[in-house]
């Protein structure tokens, strides 16, 4: 059945019926914006940080970097799981079906931010000891996340919003609330850090301050006329397991970068210096950059595919995904020659600028862009998989891709070559990775046209 479009705001986009590529126009710059406000948030942390306090305050921001991952991915948990089935039932026609997927995912949302506020408060001293901060580091890393529990739920409900505001036919407000996000934290860490000389804590305050603005700008939708999204009660039977389960090859990536982070963090730190972790903050705020593009791209294709899922249009999907592996090629091709040419800028970005520093963070660079295709192909076949609800291939993609692979080829290379075995690790677990995600793909293609 194909999606009617019952009102005036539903007209604007029309899942089913659009042009593709016109879907893509429409929705890319808000998936890739929505998430280069945590980058942005985040890298503006960490150079101003250098800036004031010097290059050794990357490792506090590197070492922090899991918090902000594991609210990402339970947000992204609930929010990609239940936008996809929403996007689906409107694909279906079955509107009130999806607004009670909305509404349980706004119920679970709130519940999940309030405990992870309980337990990081309550657990904050653990939680420093396992982000692997040692004795010079554990004062600032402290100061740095006893901030950000304290703002679980707006950091959450920024994350939910993004996914649905934008589903909901008003993609300009998500641009909207991000840049509104990047502006506030430059303003509040130049005024926190600099004048005020709060440290750690006043960056991790301005950047928390300027979550709570974008979400605030995004609420704002829920008074405008564009505004087709209803709070249903009795929303939550039956359906928080379905929407977890289609979530988790997404949030599945998340949690591996978290997991894959902190183990990162500990065995640098163990095998290589206070300086490998520096590198290794750098690289982490790329890959969060690069994270931006691959993600946004898969992000705008997640409606497009679910509501051509949900119709049962098997034509449409295909083009819908061979549009959006194009898109993953330019993005990501495109970045790492930006990060390879550029990796000296980058590095002075950060006050590393001369001696076996710079030489060192030249060349983590420079290995790691040469992962970010690889990664970029990776998470489009991943999205391709979820939207479809296809969540157990989506997650082994995730897995591999994200957590398992790279922490296998961490270990392995590290062990075999040292600490130059580092920066390889990115190319090697992505390489396989995507020797996985195309056998998939070749498996799901054939079993198609042998039942057609």
């Amino acid at each position: 059945m194909r999606f009617k479009r019952s009102t005036a705001a539903a007209r604007e986009i029309d899942y089913v019926n659009d042009p593709i590529r016109a879907l893509y126009r429409r929705l890319l710059p808000s998936a890739i914006g929505s998430l280069l406000t945590a980058t942005v948030a985040s890298l503006i942390d960490a150079i101003i940080l250098t800036h004031y306090l010097g290059p050794g305050m990357m490792a506090v921001v590197s070492l922090c970097m899991p918090v902000y991952m594991l609210v990402n991915t339970l947000g992204m948990l609930i929010a990609s799981g239940a936008s996809t089935l929403y996007a689906q039932y409107l694909g279906e026609g079955s509107r009130d079906e999806a607004q009670r997927y909305f509404s349980a995912s706004v119920i679970h949302m709130l519940v999940c931010g309030g405990l992870l506020t309980l337990v990081g408060l309550l657990f904050t001293g653990p939680v420093v000891k396992l982000l692997g901060a040692n004795e010079a580091l554990a004062k600032d890393t402290t100061e740095y996340v006893h901030v950000l529990f304290f703002f679980m739920i707006p950091l959450m409900v920024y994350v939910h919003l993004l996914f649905f505001v934008r589903v909901d036919n008003d993609p300009n407000r998500v641009l909207a609330a991000t840049l509104s996000c990047a502006v506030t934290n430059l303003a509040l860490d130049i005024l926190f850090v600099g004048p005020l000389k709060l440290g750690p804590r006043g960056a991790a305050l301005a950047t928390c301050l300027a979550y709570t603005v974008g979400m605030g700008v995004n609420l704002t939708h829920f008074l405008s006329k564009q505004n087709t999204l209803r709070f249903l009660r009795g929303c939550l039977r039956g359906r928080g397991l379905r929407m977890w389960r289609a979530g988790i090859p997404l949030a599945a990536s998340q949690l591996g970068m978290t997991v894959s982070t902190n183990i990162f963090n500990n065995t640098v730190i163990r095998v290589g210096s206070e300086d490998y972790v520096t590198v290794f903050g750098v690289i982490t705020q790329l890959s969060m950059t690069s994270m931006a593009v691959y993600d946004g791209v898969g992000q705008a294709a997640q409606p497009i595919l679910a509501a051509a899922t949900g119709a049962k249009l098997p034509e449409r999907i295909r083009q819908a995904f061979r549009h959006g592996v194009r898109l993953e090629l330019i993005g990501t091709l495109g970045l790492a020659v930006l990060y390879a040419v550029g990796a000296g800028l980058i590095s002075r970005l950060f006050s590393i600028r001369e001696g076996a520093l710079l030489s060192l963070s030249l060349s983590g660079i420079r290995i790691y862009a040469l992962s970010i295709p690889l990664i970029g192909l990776n998470s489009i076949i991943m999205y391709y998989f979820q939207a479809q609800e296809k969540v157990g291939r989506a997650l082994l993609i995730s897995l591999c891709s994200g957590s398992v692979f790279l922490i296998a080829a961490l270990l392995l290379l590290v062990a075999c070559f040292g600490t130059e075995g580092i920066w390889f690790s990115w190319v090697a677990a992505q390489a396989l990775a995507l020797i996985v995600s195309f056998s998939l793909l070749k498996q799901a293609q054939h079993r198609r046209r042998s039942t057609q």
